[in-house]
């Protein structure tokens, strides 16, 4: 079974060994990353594909890996957000999408409309959000939790957390779920 897997890598050079032991032990058909600070000709793992965000300039936050052999289509998503998304052919079709927005950007819900409209049904929205609400676990709330809340409610989106946290702050040494899979 193929399957798709989301990491927030927090610098794709620094944590290249962890992503090959990653991609050895899932074998995943895509892996949608953030926070991937990438420099000029960093490669991607041996039999994956990268894609980056049209234009793919250095430092691109949002990236996907395509196993090789698997079908896709890259898609221009003509947008400003760290976003990068491709229709993957696997036992249906999906379009993935890694996104990544920081936590101090504004990110107003049109953005966010117009990103989600650009993509066919069946899609997963795998990303850094930096949202934090108790919709999916956090203790507190802010205002990007309450848009977020407000969005998927308006366009029948479901998140898709277990509950579970998926961040460390390494100063604070606090736990919360930013990072968050929307279908």
């Amino acid at each position: 079974m193929d399957t798709v897997v989301q990491w927030n890598i927090r610098g794709f050079r620094s944590n290249f060994e962890e992503l090959k032991l990653l991609l050895n032990r899932s074998q995943s058909a895509v892996v949608a990353l953030q926070e991937c600070r990438l420099g000029e000709g960093q490669l991607p793992p041996q039999g994956y594909t990268l894609l980056l965000p049209q234009g793919g300039f250095p430092g691109s936050e949002a990236a996907l890996l395509i196993r090789n052999g698997t079908r896709f289509s890259e898609m221009d998503l003509k947008t400003g957000l760290h976003a990068v998304a491709a229709t993957i052919s696997l036992e249906k079709t999906l379009t993935v999408c890694s996104l990544y927005l920081p936590p101090n950007s504004r990110v107003s819900k049109l953005s966010l409309a117009e990103l989600f409209e650009r993509l066919p049904k069946l899609f997963l929205v795998l990303g850094d959000f930096n949202a934090h609400s108790p919709a999916w676990e956090n203790s507190r709330r802010d205002w990007r939790g309450r848009m977020l809340e407000e969005f998927t409610a308006e366009n029948d989106l479901i998140i898709l957390n277990s509950g579970e946290q998926t961040f460390v702050h390494s100063a604070y040494h606090s736990i919360s779920a930013i990072d968050l899979a929307v279908a």
